[in-house]
């Protein structure tokens, strides 16, 4: 039987955090929301959050940027960098850098919900894959 941590915040929302052989599975579950949101696998060894996204649906427009869960990033002892991979680029990027350079928006503020954001042109030097 798999171990699985669920977190909750003020609001409802919960993080479930579901041990895989490499290390976790997180999803976020919105308390507005009938479905877990898949958010990525932590590779505990590599220190790495191994997130994949389609451009297409992820990739918020108007700031060209891809968006994180503000708590897990803020809030993590289990990795310090996130492999992004989408349809086109694969990038390593430092948490410590998306926290440095990443803007919020004016929606979902509050609790698990809130994201930081980073746009394509500032992690453009940290890509290691091209497709």
């Amino acid at each position: 039987m798999k171990n699985v941590n669920v977190f909750s915040d003020e609001f409802g929302n919960k993080i479930i955090a579901e041990d895989i052989q490499i290390g976790q599975k997180l999803s976020l579950k919105l308390i507005s929301e009938t479905k877990q949101r898949f958010l990525g696998l932590t590779d505990l060894k590599n220190k790495k959050f191994i997130i994949k996204r389609d451009r297409k649906r992820h990739l918020f427009r108007n700031g060209n940027a891809y968006g994180f869960n503000h708590h897990i990033l803020s809030n993590t002892k289990r990795f310090n960098k996130i492999m992004l991979s989408d349809n086109f680029e694969t990038w390593e990027i430092p948490v410590s850098y998306i926290l440095e350079k990443g803007f919020f928006l004016n929606f979902k503020q509050q609790g698990f919900e809130r994201q930081i954001f980073i746009s394509l042109d500032d992690i453009k030097n940290f890509t290691i894959k091209t497709f």
